[in-house]
């Protein structure tokens, strides 16, 4: 008789005790506070927009005091690279995109949405590009004139590469991976060349993101559902579904400081750019 009394008394123990926590769903930390504000933050068109181009811009304009030491390091490794297919290299993921447009393969948009934002986009590269150029007025690493910053090939390849994703990124992410090796490709044979300095390349870059971002804004505000075939895309990050990536880095790095390996000889660490692939 006794257990048949305390088997119900221990069960109603341990539900009272689950019953007076939270779910372990239900997280109540700081640290589920700070990323929930991230994921509402994130997840703003305006985010959306702005996170890859302006840290671009702000990153090129941060980049201007190492310029030379950029220089430097191409007249070191690459002084007689020249090279023209940068000329028509900028040009190929919009060239891309029209071919696969043509072909039949349903993007984003219909041919005259696309179409619309991409003059867009193509416009506002254009005004801005131009206007920082003979504002700035930044003569050239080859001093041949004073219209070096920001690169309008830089530009107008991330420009055509950021349409190329928009239409076609969320069919495959290899369409976005092309579009963007060729742009950075272009990016980097400009500076290779000895045409651009590594912060005209930075700015470039960012200028053609973000005027293709707001091109397509423009567009979506006249057209709004007309000719809209993909409304939203999601990214899911799924660890156990072959995770990979591949990511291009332009960075500066500092170490300070000085160092005595051995008695008659001292170190001394300044800093230095460096250029990283990383893949897996």
């Amino acid at each position: 008789m006794l257990k048949y009394l305390i088997l119900p008394l221990l069960f109603a123990a341990l539900g009272s005790r689950a019953a007076s926590r939270p779910a372990d769903s239900l997280d109540l930390s700081a640290g589920a506070r700070f990323r929930q504000h991230i994921d509402r933050v994130s997840s703003t068109e305006s985010y959306r927009m702005l996170f890859l181009g302006a840290p671009l811009i702000v990153g090129g304009v941060v980049m201007q005091s190492y310029d030379a030491d950029f220089r430097r390091l191409r007249n070191g490794y690459a002084a007689s690279f020249h090279q023209t297919y940068d000329d028509w290299l900028q040009y190929a993921p919009a060239a891309a995109m029209l071919g696969i447009k043509a072909a039949g393969v349903k993007g984003r948009s219909s041919w005259g949405r696309m179409l619309v934002s991409d003059a867009f986009s193509a416009g506002l590269m254009a005004i801005a590009v131009n206007s920082l150029k003979y504002t700035c007025r930044v003569i050239r690493p080859d001093g041949s004139q004073r219209n070096s910053f920001p690169s309008g090939h830089t530009a107008t390849a991330f420009m055509t590469a950021t349409m190329l994703h928009k239409e076609y990124g969320h069919r495959s992410p290899w369409y976005s991976i092309g579009g963007y090796v060729a742009a950075t490709v272009t990016g980097v044979t400009r500076q290779l060349n000895n045409r651009h300095w590594m912060s005209d390349i930075m700015v470039g870059a960012g200028i053609g993101i973000l005027a293709t971002e707001f091109g397509y804004y423009l567009a979506d505000l006249i057209f709004k559902d007309k000719g809209l075939f993909v409304t939203d895309t999601y990214v899911v990050h799924d660890r156990y579904r072959k995770p990979s990536f591949l990511s291009f880095s332009l960075a500066t790095s500092i170490a300070t400081g000085r160092y005595t390996p051995y008695p008659g000889m001292e170190m001394k660490l300044l800093a230095g750019p460096t250029v990283g692939v990383q893949g897996a």
